[in-house]
């Protein structure tokens, strides 16, 4: 049974291990955590589940990208300083829907899992085509990348939380699994790149911190995690990552003195603005390093939640880059869309 305290929380821990999604280039995804009745969508709050619930729902994530014309990728690799340079290519969206759960272990440890599916659509390349013998440059059509992603598991611990219950503290650990699809091919027949592929066949352990502080109607939220990428599919190491967060929700209604923990719901919508960062190393193949590749993005993310009784909530998050500072030739994100349905038992 749970706690009458503890629903509302639980209510937001709902998307507490919807966190990692691959890489941090634009045509990846980016996911955090995000709990709390006045919280975060992206950020991770630094609160734990309660002791014997569960939590559990989709999370969906969609990139619009600034893609390039043939135009473009014929100019880029016609002028590149060599073949690494010229090894560009181009994307015209992403998507990614998730099913995600988490359990409460303990008051102050909770575990999670995460399945993801992924969907790149409108790939292309610039490369050479034979015609009457000669060789001509031409832009590949490569088609569409989907397929079953790598799963997640993890785990946050608390390690503190004041007498109030006002402000939290919590370590969160992660690994992702070599589990998702690493063999899609293009319309060519050929196997996509593994930056493409919905897998990335590597094994790559996740390590960070989240902070919350609860303010009645006002609540702040802060979170960074490192991702250590190892070598997957391919030879290809795809990056470390590391992303870092910040967040400030209010919650319209009458104000709780503590509105992680109150016993009913005053106030159903939640506004939050949330500050994303993500950077990402460069890629490395057989040892090489890939000049397209390393990246710094920063979105900023206004968002709305709604919880529409006591077992459940959602929520949509709208993100604009605000930063974006990549090496050599990689096409921007134009907006990010981030949705959340969450349901407790």
């Amino acid at each position: 049974m749970i706690h009458p305290k503890k629903i509302p929380l639980t209510l937001a821990l709902s998307s507490a291990f919807a966190i990692y999604s691959g890489t941090a280039m634009a045509d990846h995804g980016s996911l955090g955590f995000g709990i709390g009745t006045a919280s975060p969508i992206i950020t991770q709050t630094g609160v734990t589940l309660p002791s014997g619930v569960w939590a559990g729902g989709l999370i969906t994530q969609f990139v619009s990208i600034d893609n390039a014309s043939d135009a473009t990728l014929l100019d880029v690799k016609n002028n590149a300083i060599d073949d690494a340079h010229g090894d560009i290519h181009s994307v015209k969206s992403f998507f990614q829907p998730s099913l995600f759960a988490a359990y409460g272990l303990t008051d102050d440890l909770t575990l999670g899992v995460r399945l993801p599916y992924v969907l790149r659509f409108g790939l292309s390349s610039p490369g050479h085509a034979h015609h009457d013998g000669d060789p001509v440059d031409e832009v590949n059509n490569q088609g569409d990348s989907n397929g079953i992603g790598d799963a997640s598991f993890f785990g946050q611990y608390r390690f503190f939380h004041s007498a109030d219950n006002l402000n939290h503290a919590s370590l969160v650990i992660g690994l992702k699994t070599p589990t998702g699809a690493t063999g899609i091919q293009d319309n060519q027949g050929t196997n996509f790149e593994t930056h493409s592929q919905p897998g990335s066949g590597s094994w790559d352990p996740s390590f960070g911190l989240s902070f919350t502080r609860a303010m009645g109607q006002f609540s702040f939220d802060t979170s960074a995690l490192y991702t250590v990428t190892t070598k997957g599919t391919q030879g290809t190491d795809l990056g470390d990552l590391f992303g870092y967060n910040f967040a400030l929700s209010y919650a319209f209604g009458a104000p709780a003195r503590n509105n992680l923990f109150s016993s009913s719901n005053n106030a159903p919508w939640t506004a939050v603005l949330e500050l994303n960062g993500e950077w990402q190393d460069r890629q490395k193949t057989d040892g090489q390093n890939d000049p397209n590749s390393g990246t710094h993005t920063v979105y900023i993310s206004p968002g709305i939640r709604y919880s529409g009784g006591k077992s459940w909530n959602t929520a949509l998050s709208v993100g604009a880059p605000i930063v974006t500072d990549h090496n050599g030739f990689q096409t921007d994100p134009e907006y990010r869309i981030t949705y959340r349905f969450v349901a407790v038992f």
